[in-house]
């Protein structure tokens, strides 16, 4: 287990001045946390997060769906918990609601939680 570094007030004082900090007192030193755990707080406060899991969700759209459906349909907008998908052609979007929409949906839920995505509706490429 790694110590932490001992306190240097005149390096505080430097770093200080350096980013224009407006504190007098340094953190106390247990005040730090991981990065990857500030960075969902801040996406959530600006109210990116959505954003971000759509972009992933759309990365991994071919392994969810494979890749001949994928090849016809994308992940487009969330209402509330269900997900919008944009289909390219009637014959796929008929295919779909009557085959594919089920596996689909079970899909998405097992890699990313029903809670995030509820139900899927599908239709025409806009």
């Amino acid at each position: 287990m790694r110590k932490p570094p001992k306190f240097n007030p005149g390096q505080w004082e430097v770093q200080r001045e350096r980013f224009q900090l407006p504190e007098t007192r340094p953190p106390p030193p247990d005040a730090a946390c991981p990065l990857g755990e500030v960075i969902p707080l801040v996406l959530k406060r600006l109210g990116l997060d959505r954003q971000v899991w759509l972009t992933q969700l759309e990365n991994e759209w071919p392994t969810l769906v494979g890749e001949p459906v994928a090849a016809h349909t994308q992940p487009g907008r969330i209402v509330g918990s269900t997900l919008v998908v944009f289909v390219d052609s009637a014959v796929w979007l008929n295919e779909l609601r009557r085959y594919g929409q089920r596996e689909m949906l079970r899909n998405i839920q097992a890699r990313f939680g029903p809670e995030k995505i509820a139900d899927l509706r599908l239709q025409p490429a806009p």
